[in-house]
């Protein structure tokens, strides 16, 4: 009975330590540490590719061939809907993962400079960040709302690498030191003078407060910089853009500016020489009615966004859907009318020197001012 008993402890006791050898052979991890490679890309030939691009790569035992995680998915074969979207907040995109090799060839048949980064990390913090990312592989589980600066591709990449590394990426980032965002969208849209000009219409004073680092790397190129920097990661250029394709165009970075100056002008000259032809209603509708368009999308904008940068805009100030009421004035209405929205823009121009209006309003100013004179001149004067 006695031996019984021994052999029955002995028994248990070795069943014992091989379960938890066992438990612990399943905790351990397996396979070489991954590798965790971010890609950034440079701008392409399209509008939407014009501020560069971000994905983060793994190489591990579940991906040999590694496999890449793109934040910035989302249904642009209609543009329409996208945009309003991202005006409203509501706009869906979501992380597709590729290979590698498929996500390499996608973006060299594009012409768009790859560069390559690879974290120097731990081990554990390494598969503690490649957990997060193969979490990824289901879609519904990545949804999230789009904002061009706050979320965004590049910025679900340096969130994911700033809580991994418990907070060393984000480390003397936080402080208002950098230029203004607008400065970015100003570089990222060189060339494009119609986007140049609508930035200036519709993206308010938020923007034009010195921005942090941190709210910087919303853009691939800082993104880059800072990882450099705080890890040490040298930059790799696994392709360089060619000429074969549309050169990404260049300029001057308030193109903007003269664009609506010259379309300002325009709208003057229709009302002179409406004036001229004897049809001055007919110069000032043409005139009235693209400036009232413009004032009444930019409220609706302001209005139906949550987005600060397009709610609280000084252009509000400059722009009204009133001037769409123009051609229906009597000739004295019309003279007291642009007498009254002409003080208003000089109230403006006022509090512009004075910096209580922050945002640059050049461009509105004679948008709106060119052609309002020109309807008060000629109701004033004209015989």
């Amino acid at each position: 009975m006695k031996k019984t008993l021994i052999f029955g402890a002995i028994f248990l006791a070795l069943a014992l330590l091989c379960s938890a050898q066992a438990a612990r052979a399943e905790l351990a991890p397996s396979g070489p540490a991954p590798v965790i490679d971010v890609f950034t890309m440079g701008p392409g030939d399209y509008l939407f590719s014009r501020f560069g691009h971000a994905a983060i790569c793994v190489t591990d035992a579940d991906s040999p061939s590694g496999r890449c995680y793109n934040y910035g998915t989302a249904d642009f074969s209609t543009p329409g809907p996208l945009t309003w979207g991202i005006v409203r907040g509501n706009a869906d995109f979501w992380v597709s993962v590729v290979p590698l090799a498929r996500m390499l060839a996608i973006y060299t048949f594009e012409n768009r400079t790859l560069y390559r980064q690879r974290l120097p990390l731990d081990e554990a913090t390494a598969r503690k960040l490649a957990t997060t990312l193969h979490a990824a592989d289901v879609r519904s589980a990545t949804l999230y709302h789009y904002h061009h600066f706050n979320d965004n591709c590049t910025t679900r990449i340096r969130d994911l690498i700033d809580t991994a590394t418990a907070g060393k990426l984000g480390e003397g980032t936080k402080a208002p030191l950098d230029p203004p965002l607008r400065s970015y969208v100003y570089a990222g849209l060189l060339g494009e003078y119609s986007a140049l000009a609508v930035s200036e219409l519709a993206l308010g004073r938020l923007i034009d407060r010195p921005s942090s680092r941190w709210q910087g790397m919303f853009l691939p190129a800082v993104l880059r910089s800072e990882i450099a920097q705080k890890f040490g990661a040298p930059v790799e250029t696994f392709y360089e853009r060619s000429d074969r394709g549309t050169a990404v165009p260049g300029g001057h970075p308030r193109a903007g500016t003269l664009l609506l100056a010259f379309v300002g002008l325009a709208l003057a000259g229709l009302i002179l020489l409406g004036a001229r032809i004897g049809r001055p209603r007919l110069g000032r509708t043409a005139a009235a009615l693209p400036l009232g368009v413009i004032a009444l999308a930019l409220l609706v904008v302001a209005v139906a966004s949550p987005a600060a940068e397009l709610r609280y805009n000084e252009t509000l100030l400059i722009l009204w859907p009133t001037d769409l009421a123009l051609p229906f004035f009597s000739r004295p209405a019309t003279q007291r009318y642009c007498q009254l929205r002409l003080l208003g823009l000089a109230l403006c121009i006022l509090a512009s020197l004075v910096h209580l209006l922050i945002q640059p309003l050049a461009g509105p100013l004679l948008l709106a001012g060119l052609p309002l004179l020109a309807a008060w001149a000629i109701a004033r004067f004209w015989k």
